[in-house]
């Protein structure tokens, strides 16, 4: 199945399992998105700002140091709008989430989650 992202997409891609990682990052290669991976929320607050993402996609459950929600709640005092996907094996749902977040449970399919960041990408009329 193709995905129409208007263009380039860069996708910040943040999840603490390697198998996981490399699994979704190949899928978001395969796509044709241009993906910046990180094990840890505070490596990818390091990223933006410099590579900036039209899409962050990040587990909740991060392993030691900030979870995902925390990420997302620091993120968005910079930028306010950019959207994320929060994705976890842990959660049934995630309440409070902004109108331009979208939560997906694991597992899922990657073209779930490519129709999701297709979804989010898609320019404000």
């Amino acid at each position: 199945m193709s995905y129409d992202f208007e263009g380039q997409v860069d996708v910040l891609l943040v999840e603490d399992d390697p198998l996981i990682l490399e699994t979704l990052s190949e899928a978001l290669s395969d796509a044709g998105l241009d993906t910046v991976r990180r094990a840890t929320a505070e490596a990818a607050l390091e990223v933006l700002g410099q590579d900036m993402p039209r899409v962050v996609v990040t587990d909740i459950n991060l392993g030691a140091g900030m979870d995902g929600l925390e990420f997302g709640r620091q993120v968005r005092q910079r930028f306010p709008g950019l959207p994320f996907v929060y994705i976890s094996g842990r959660y049934a749902e995630v309440l409070g989430l902004e109108s331009q977040d979208r939560f997906l449970p694991k597992p899922f399919s990657a073209s779930r989650l490519l129709r999701m960041i297709a979804d989010l990408s898609k320019p404000v009329a």
